[in-house]
């Protein structure tokens, strides 16, 4: 098994075994989906995907966050306001922002050794990710759209589970307890979100 086989499969059980309760975000329950050798973790809390993969001939596990933003077809006065913003930010440590793509999306990098990579570094390399995306949407003043963005991420999360079989109350409660919302407005995403796929079944059923 390769050093990246081995270090993957260690980030993965990280990430799903874990305790809603938990303080560090290593120890809280992700959603982790696999294709094509690279990871999408998302945590409930804050519904963005984080892309891990991994490169063996340089030795490094790669966290990444593409923006649903693109920048080539700003003028060039533009382009030049957000490189000096992306390269502002860029003084955090560990935390690269670069433009991916012939759209130029701006994406938040996180590279990490796979020799050296620990379950402390590793929870320290997430909450520097997320914190980094909340950054850079607050410059680009997109903090409306990502509200928008971040709903719709939980709600497919939802649906997925609810594909999988959930019930009512599991789904509320897995609002509530994963992604840390009222009961209140659990029961009204879950009843609205029911509704939606009974309205759909039936006419269908119908047609």
């Amino acid at each position: 098994m390769s050093d990246c086989n081995k270090v993957l499969e260690k980030i993965i059980q990280w990430l799903k075994q874990g305790s809603p309760n938990s303080k560090k975000l290593i120890d809280f329950p992700w959603e982790v989906e696999e294709e094509n050798g690279v990871y999408k973790a998302v945590n409930p809390m804050f519904p963005i995907s984080i892309y891990i993969s991994c490169d063996d001939t340089i030795g490094v596990v790669r966290l990444q966050t593409p923006l649903d933003f693109e920048t080539i077809t700003m003028s060039k006065n533009e382009r030049l306001l957000l490189y000096y913003k992306l390269l502002r930010l860029s003084v955090a440590p560990m935390i690269k922002y670069v433009l991916v793509g012939d759209e130029a999306v701006p994406t938040v990098i996180v590279d990490l050794s796979v020799k050296t990579l620990g379950k402390n570094e590793f929870n320290d390399a997430l909450a520097m990710h997320l914190a980094a995306v909340n950054a850079i949407i607050r410059e680009l003043g997109l903090e409306e759209k990502y509200k928008s963005k971040l709903f719709l991420e939980l709600l497919s999360l939802v649906k997925k589970h609810l594909e999988e079989g959930w019930g009512r109350n599991k789904l509320v409660e897995y609002l509530t307890k994963y992604a840390r919302i009222k009961k209140e407005q659990a029961e009204e995403i879950i009843d609205a979100l029911l509704k939606e796929v009974t309205g759909r079944t039936e006419s269908s059923i119908y047609a």
